[in-house]
């Protein structure tokens, strides 16, 4: 804390200092607010807010999320798995995963919440303002507000016949067409049509077929009508629609440095666009079973071509990407007296989204040979059909598969309907208060699913050449691991079963399972059942079913102590109920609730574990705020807010609930307009405690959501003054420091706790045999010296390496499957790991995504010419180094980032219209965003979404 103190000091010292020499008779325009369900000033509230206009967004180049970030000092707004986005709000964020998981952030179009992935994918158009409230809301905006709120105010109709067209080209072939047309029908009648297209070239490259992708093809459109309803009521309805398709990315590239036995060195960021090596993934050994290698101790990867930045990719097929939103909204205002208001309003949000993706993030063209190549049979390749249906919508597609590959799909559909009344007061005396019902009711279904090509095979023996070469297609009805177990691990090379006459003489003729008798005698012995595995189950897959609702009563209460002081006390009572179905599943391989007769029908059922999690909590707020003079104003505040608990994603048939999460804020505060109006010096101090904040550890086929403890203190802060009667300067700051609590948590792809990697000797290591040693393994050596990793069995099925722990003690790894273990064990033959992995102490660490400063600098200046002015605006937006996990590995760390952009516009003194020439991105610097943790069963790489690279453009616009 003492960085922040002497920082805050130097602060306001320096601030102090230079005040006396801003003279100017521009005076800053305060921003007017709905934070507190009623219309203020930002600098009356005591509270730490950021407000930007029209005309705010417009200088700062804002058309969205992701821009809104860059000029929000701590604001993180990035994709993550599946169909999700995480933000963060003073460098605070949302770290659980699961569609079950409710954000740490509250984004809401109108005051009421819409989905942070919906929320992220909007673009912000015919636009009142942009509120971004800091810190816990939990008062007035409940349920989940308690790192803070992001609220778009959409623009209401006017009394006027008026419209607004903006047009902007640039480079990538961007074109931007946004129309506004208000139209009174009446005196008390009043409609308001804003329509916008986006559409834009990609960003990135895959070189291996030329064809670009991460680009932009979207439109929206906004209808607003208000109806006044005699002289103190007045009716609005806004229906809100937007929709997108096309190839953008959801995550940008892996990153991996390749190793044999964990797939990507655990310990070493490695290159961009570099997949995993696939015996350190699920792949190897499903290949083998799969029967479409004679060994999983091969990598299907090794001399795939890897480009080395952001733009370009060499990928098996780009992203798909397509979203529908819809908000549509009733909301009734009545003066019940002079006094009293009454607001309601309805709601009602659905978003339809679907994403593929290529997950291994590469393409290779090394063949399958098949397990019996060695009987001289052709290569393996099947049209092999990847994703399935969701909600009646095929999302599926077929293709010839010759080669490795592994494909990921997202689907969500969400329905929610909120209600809310409200009733403000406005007396003159010392009280009011803001008092209210607020009711919450969402539907979700989302799916996620990785699916590769072995997975697909396995799925059903008909697709597998050898059905019709070698048996007749006298299997065609069977598929699933049981007879793909049985046909390559079970005999394949000799089956005593058979060779013992047991199974009769036709089998014992030839004891193999490439005997047809032989193996037609093994499934009926084993009991094992004809099956196809359901396309949708071709794979990892979390299916989950989510209804969450939530019932709250809130208000504020302030009473004016003096003609200067004002109290505030805040209440909220929500009583929330999650109800959870999931079911996950690693193929028929872990499917532990599917019934066989389910597999026997062929079609894809759903078989979850549900689990209702009922949880109400209160919210309080207090502050306190004096008036040091008609334009100064200090504040002190403690404000709570909770986030229900939920239930984690991971297979089982039981549920795996986490608890709810708790936050309190202590914060003290100035708002200042200064030297006449010239300057605006409004900053705060905050001190955060968490109970329990949600951070997620992707463990094997699931992500477990831990509750931690967490401490969080920071100073920020904005100032806008005139330099000039022409020119002006605004800086926005956040210094933060953040410290987990008492907790210790497994690290999924480093459970050994190794701190460096050895080889394995293979000096007495023979192919097909193995090592000849008592224990039946080489011994180590040094890094480079030797083999990463050496298999255990001739199959390849169970491989194992060294490394060494922070105490200097020498530790085997053993790999399975892509399963880890410090012992020997094997899953696909049902030996479990008997070591539980090593727990990391993650005390004192600091949250990820939380740099310890970050800073906006922007300069104004006018030029005034003889026709016209022409505004220039300089800004540099920075932010510190992050961490990317809580185990603050070096490999996690995200690098600082730094941006310049500039914007000249040019406004005729006689006309209705403008230009604009812009540049973001001045220097074309990409920088990773964030990271997203891959699973032990991927092969461990770590995903980056990425920022975008240098654009310009020329902006047209005129009303009328």
């Amino acid at each position: 804390m003492n960085k922040l103190s002497k920082v805050l000091l130097g602060t306001f010292a320096s601030f102090a200092l230079a005040v006396p020499f801003f003279v100017s008779a521009q005076e800053v325009e305060e921003v007017v607010v709905t934070a507190t369900k009623k219309a203020e000033s930002v600098q009356d509230l005591a509270l730490s807010i950021e407000a930007f206009t029209e005309e705010d967004m417009e200088k700062n180049l804002i058309k969205d999320a992701s821009d809104l970030q860059e000029v929000v000092p701590g604001l993180i707004a990035d994709k993550g798995i599946g169909s999700g986005v995480s933000y963060a709000i003073r460098g605070t964020g949302s770290y659980g995963v699961g569609a079950a998981v409710v954000g740490a952030v509250v984004t809401s179009m109108n005051g009421h919440s819409v989905g942070t992935g919906a929320f992220y994918d909007l673009g912000f158009y015919d636009t009142e303002r942009i509120e971004v409230l800091k810190g816990p809301q939990g008062t007035l905006f409940g349920r989940n507000a308690v790192n803070g709120v992001i609220n778009i105010i959409s623009k209401r109709p006017t009394s006027e016949q008026e419209g607004r067209v903006d047009i902007t080209y640039g480079d990538y072939n961007q074109e931007e067409i946004t129309a506004v047309y208000n139209l009174p029908i009446s005196d008390t009648i009043r409609t308001r049509l804003a329509v916008t297209s986006q559409q834009r070239d990609g960003f990135s490259e895959n070189v291996r077929t030329g064809q670009e992708f991460n680009n932009k093809d979207a439109m929206g459109a906004r209808l607003s009508i208000d109806f006044d309803i005699g002289e103190s009521s007045t009716l609005k309805l806004t229906h809100d629609w937007s929709k997108g398709n096309d190839n953008r990315n959801n995550i940008g590239a892996p990153f991996c440095e390749t190793h044999a036995l964990l797939g990507c060195n655990p310990l070493t960021v490695g290159g961009p666009n570099v997949p995993a090596d696939s015996r350190g993934s699920t792949a190897a050994l499903f290949n083998l079973v799969a029967g479409l290698e004679g060994s999983a101790f091969v990598n299907q990867y090794a001399g795939t071509v890897v480009p080395d930045n952001f733009r370009k990719a060499y990928l098996t097929r780009v992203p798909e990407y397509s979203s529908e939103f819809s908000f549509s909204a009733i909301e009734f205002e009545t003066e019940l007296s002079p006094e009293l208001l009454l607001n309601a309003k309805l709601s009602h949000t659905s978003r339809d989204y679907f994403h593929m993706n290529d997950n291994d993030y590469s393409h290779t063209t090394k063949a399958y040979p098949g397990v019996l190549a060695s009987m001289g049979l052709p290569p393996i390749s099947w049209q092999g059909t990847f994703g399935g249906t969701f909600n009646g919508d095929d999302y599926s597609f077929t293709e010839l598969v010759d080669s490795e590959r592994t494909y990921e799909f997202s689907n969500a559909e969400n329905n929610t309907i909120q209600g809310e009344i409200t009733i403000i007061s406005d007396y003159d005396g010392p009280f009011n208060f803001v008092a209210g019902l607020y009711s919450y009711d969402d539907r979700s279904h989302n799916r996620y699913q990785v699916q590769t090509a072995a997975w697909n095979m396995t799925g059903a023996f008909s697709n597998h050449p050898y059905s019709s070469l070698v048996y007749g297609g006298q299997f065609d009805a069977y598929g699933g691991l049981p007879f793909y177990q049985t046909l390559i691990l079970g005999g394949l090379s000799g089956s005593d079963a058979c060779a013992s006459g047991a199974l009769g003489p036709v089998a014992a003729a030839s004891p193999s399972t490439a005997n047809p008798a032989c193996l037609a005698g093994l499934l009926m012995a084993q009991g094992i059942q004809p099956y196809h595995v359901p396309t949708e189950l071709g794979g990892y897959l979390n299916d989950d079913h989510v209804r969450t609702k939530s019932i709250a009563l809130f208000g504020e209460l302030y009473f004016d102590l003096s003609d200067v002081t004002k109290l505030t006390l805040g209440y909220r009572f929500n009583d929330d109920t999650v109800k959870d179905s999931i079911m996950t599943c690693l193929t028929d391989f872990d499917c532990p609730n599917y019934p066989l007769s389910q597999f026997e029908s062929g079609e894809y059922g759903f078989y979850p574990t549900t689990e209702v999690i009922a949880d109400d909590a209160f919210a309080y707020k207090v502050a306190l705020q004096h008036d040091l003079s008609d334009n100064q104003m200090v504040y002190a505040s403690y404000t709570t807010a909770t986030k229900a608990g939920g239930n984690n994603p991971v297979i089982g048939t039981e549920a795996d609930p986490y608890d709810s999460e708790e936050t309190g804020v202590f914060e003290v505060g100035t708002k200042s307009i200064l030297m006449d109006g010239a300057v605006l010096f409004n900053a705060s101090f905050f001190m955060n405690d968490t109970k329990g904040m949600l951070i997620s550890n992707i463990e094997n086929a699931g992500s477990v959501n831990y509750n931690v403890d967490a401490e969080i203190k920071g100073f920020e802060g904005n100032i806008i003054a005139f330099l000039s009667e022409t020119s002006s300067i605004d800086i926005g700051w956040l210094l933060v420091e953040s410290e987990l609590g008492d907790q210790t948590m497994p690290d999924p792809l480093n459970p050994t706790g190794v701190v460096a990697l050895l080889d394995v000797d293979p000096t007495a290591w023979t192919p097909g045999v193995g090592c000849a040693t008592a224990t039946g393994l080489c011994g180590p050596t040094a890094f480079g010296a030797g083999a990463q990793s050496l298999p255990l069995d001739p199959a390849g099925a169970v491989t194992y390496g060294y490394g060494v722990d922070a105490a200097g003690n020498v530790v085997p790894i053993f790999k399975s499957a892509g399963y880890l273990c410090a012992a020997p064990f094997n899953p696909l033959g049902g030996v479990p790991c008997s070591v539980a992995p090593n727990q990391v102490d993650i005390s004192g660490n600091s949250l990820p995504q939380s740099p310890e400063s970050s800073y906006s600098i922007g300069f104004n200046n006018d030029f005034i010419g003889e026709n016209g002015v022409t505004s220039v605006r300089l800004a540099y937006r920075y932010q510190a180094e992050r961490e990317g996990n809580v185990f603050n590995q070096d490999r996690a760390k995200m690098p600082e980032t730094k941006y310049w952009d500039i914007s000249a516009t040019y406004t005729p003194d006689n006309a209705d219209w403008y230009v604009k020439a812009f540049i973001k991105n001045i220097a074309d610097d990409q920088f990773v965003g964030t990271w997203a943790a891959s699973s032990a069963l991927q092969g461990g790489a770590q995903f980056a979404t990425y920022t975008d690279p240098r654009i310009w453009g020329l902006s047209f616009g005129t009303t009328f």
